[in-house]
């Protein structure tokens, strides 16, 4: 049992407890696993910093990436050849086999057009329609803009966070060393606490490489996953 001399300290005691509380709560935002948050309000500040995790690709490129795709339980090997043209806010992309057969493309205009051709069977159009090409423009159109909820913690990463109905969408950006620069790292989308769909972004050691050489995709509620190699990136 408690004993109840306990929860009566001195008056001067309660105040200093109440003050520490006060500032605990009104200067880390929130807290895990041990790093405090602090919101970043200042609107200058906070525009500067999203203009700074804007630019994560170049305007137009092309790259090859080696997939491994698992979805229903079974594995796909696959050859994605990709071209994205954000000013255009336009995306290609071609997977094939490795025999060279195209398994299926996708040409995407935002606001313009959605194409998608899919040969095969066992991959249904409902997926690519909607978790494939959500994967696509998540990775590389995805922009943070004024309405995100920026933090920066004591490591000098920066969190953006937004609101979408019931879910939290976050991008983690970790800075690189020796450089003013930021790599995005985590994207997490969250519904009543709990991962729903995150992406894990890996790096080459040698030249701190810019873009991602290893990307990690799971998506809980459409029960698939994406392990993305990067065989090379073209400007």
């Amino acid at each position: 049992m408690v004993n109840c001399q306990f929860f009566r300290p001195c008056k001067k005691v309660m105040v200093c407890l109440f003050c520490c509380i006060v500032f605990f709560v009104s200067n880390s935002g929130c807290s895990v696993k041990g790093d405090h948050y602090q919101e970043i309000t200042h609107q200058k500040q906070k525009k500067d910093i999203l203009n700074t995790v804007a630019d994560l690709y170049p305007d137009q490129f092309k790259a090859m990436h080696r997939v491994i795709l698992t979805l229903s339980g079974k594995d796909y090997v696959l050859n994605g050849y990709l071209s994205v043209n954000r000013l255009n806010r336009e995306l290609k992309l071609i997977a094939q086999n490795d025999l060279g057969g195209i398994v299926f493309d996708v040409h995407y205009i935002e606001n313009i057009k959605n194409k998608i051709h899919n040969n095969i069977r066992l991959i249904k159009n409902e997926w690519l329609e909607k978790s494939l090409l959500r994967d696509l423009k998540t990775l590389y159109l995805l922009e943070p803009h004024l309405s995100d909820t920026v933090f920066a913690d004591r490591r000098g990463r920066f969190i953006l966070s937004r609101k979408e109905g019931l879910v939290t969408k976050k991008m983690i950006f970790r800075p690189i060393k020796k450089q003013a620069q930021y790599r995005l790292r985590e994207i997490i989308h969250l519904k009543n606490g709990k991962r729903i769909y995150f992406i894990n972004f890996e790096y080459g050691k040698q030249g701190e490489n810019s873009y991602p050489e290893f990307i990690f995709i799971k998506d809980t509620r459409m029960r698939y996953s994406l392990k993305i190699y990067v065989q090379y990136f073209m400007l």
